[in-house]
């Protein structure tokens, strides 16, 4: 797969930014935002954002890495600013002990405004990567209440494991990656220790999907608390794979067979690709996962998106029938990395494209039947002359989308708002 770690600069540094042409009408920089509607914040090296959420209050949290390997966040106020009510600076690391680099690819928030941020670490000076998360009170100091000074780890005594994407329910904290060769998931209590109700007494689980390696890179919980996961897993290349658990743990016989689904989606031709990268749920319950295939031996990568009935089906409503779409866009790869549902039920995935010899930010949208929005976009952002990609997006209450990923030249986290 396409690794989501890229690297970031101390002080804040805005690149040129350049729009691709898209129809009128098309999502557009917010120029209210930031500098013309983007903003970048360097820490001090080479790190990127992995993902975004909104408060309620509007302002805008955004976790990522360091070079160091630390788990870094920034938080900005509606108008793209860095918020020094949080920190005194608007930024916040956390050095994780251990003998390898951390690496933080999940964020959530809690209702009580708590932030959680979840990704890998070599606890106890190991060399062996472990689920971490680090939970922050609201004003970005770390949360003592939870695990150990505000951190917890999960072993799962299968390997490597890491951690690919995390959700709040209620007082819990579920937490899905891989470990050893499959899913894996693990269910916290709110002060950080396992929850020996989930999982057979364990507090975790894993599933070995399709034919050998498997990685979840999403998870959403349902309305009913069953946990959905997404991600990847070799069956004669690779293929979307999706799993559901019941609330105790087990796979959930009623989703796909045995609780799993694999989606072929550019096609069963020799050295076919495709990963599911984000996750999201309709409120009818259909569940939709983005991510990109290739749809043609050594082809470029395509944007994908998938929906699938609460019963792991297929969706025929979506895609001309097919339940799946795929959407070149720019000159090479179109990578998605996150997926939200619009108020009219609109999909936006957010992800890069290439112009030339680079990356840009870009979104796609899809409308509920999973026809292509020529409206909206797509619309991708240049940001300098370096690479640039969304690996993370959320929609703001009045409808505008904030993305957040890397950029510029030398990296650095990149926040943008669109119209």
């Amino acid at each position: 797969m396409i690794s989501n770690t890229m690297k970031v600069s101390l002080g804040m540094a805005i690149g040129a930014i350049g729009v691709v042409a898209t129809p009128a009408g098309a999502a557009a920089l917010d120029p209210t935002f930031g500098s013309a509607g983007t903003t970048s914040t360097a820490f001090g090296g080479y790190g990127a954002a992995a993902r975004v959420v909104i408060q309620p209050d509007g302002r805008i949290v955004s976790a990522g890495q360091n070079a160091l390997g630390d788990f870094a966040l920034a938080r900005y106020t509606t108008s793209g600013a860095l918020d020094t009510s949080f920190n005194g600076t608007g930024m916040v690391t956390t050095t994780l002990s251990g003998s390898c680099s951390g690496q933080a690819r999940a964020l959530a928030l809690q209702a009580d405004g708590k932030i959680v941020v979840a990704g890998a670490s070599c606890p106890n000076f190991t060399a062996t990567r472990n689920f971490t998360i680090v939970r922050y009170n609201a004003d970005g100091s770390l949360d003592t209440s939870f695990g150990s000074s505000g951190k917890a780890t999960v072993n799962f005594y299968a390997g490597a494991s890491e951690a690919y994407a995390v959700a709040i329910q209620g007082g819990s904290i579920w937490v899905a990656g891989y470990a050893g060769s499959g899913f894996a998931l693990a269910r916290l209590t709110g002060s950080g220790t396992l929850d020996y109700s989930f999982g057979s007494g364990t507090g975790t689980v894993t599933s070995t999907v399709g034919t050998s390696s498997a990685l979840a890179n999403s998870l959403a919980i349902q309305a009913d608390g069953k946990p959905v996961l997404a991600g990847y897993a070799s069956s004669g290349g690779t293929v979307f794979a999706l799993t559901r658990y019941t609330t105790t743990g087990a796979l959930d016989t009623t989703f796909g067979t045995g609780g799993k689904v694999l989606t072929n989606v550019g096609g069963t031709f020799t050295g076919n690709s495709a990963v599911a990268t984000s996750l999201a749920i309709q409120s009818d319950g259909n569940i939709v996962a983005a991510g990109y295939a290739n749809s043609a031996s050594g082809g470029y990568y395509r944007m994908a998106a998938v929906r699938y009935t609460s019963a792991g089906a297929l969706d025929s409503y979506f895609g001309s029938g097919t339940g799946k779409v795929l959407t070149a866009i720019g000159s090479g790869n179109a990578i998605g990395s996150d997926v939200a549902i619009d108020a009219t039920g609109g999909i936006i995935v957010g992800g890069y494209s290439s112009a030339g010899s680079y990356r840009q930010l870009t979104l796609n949208r899809y409308d509920p039947y999973g026809n292509q929005d020529y409206s909206f976009g797509p619309v991708a952002t240049a940001v300098g002359s370096a690479n640039a990609a969304v690996q993370g997006l959320a929609i703001q209450s009045d409808g505008k989308i904030v993305v957040a990923g890397y950029g510029n030249s030398p990296v650095t986290f990149v926040v943008a708002r669109y119209q």
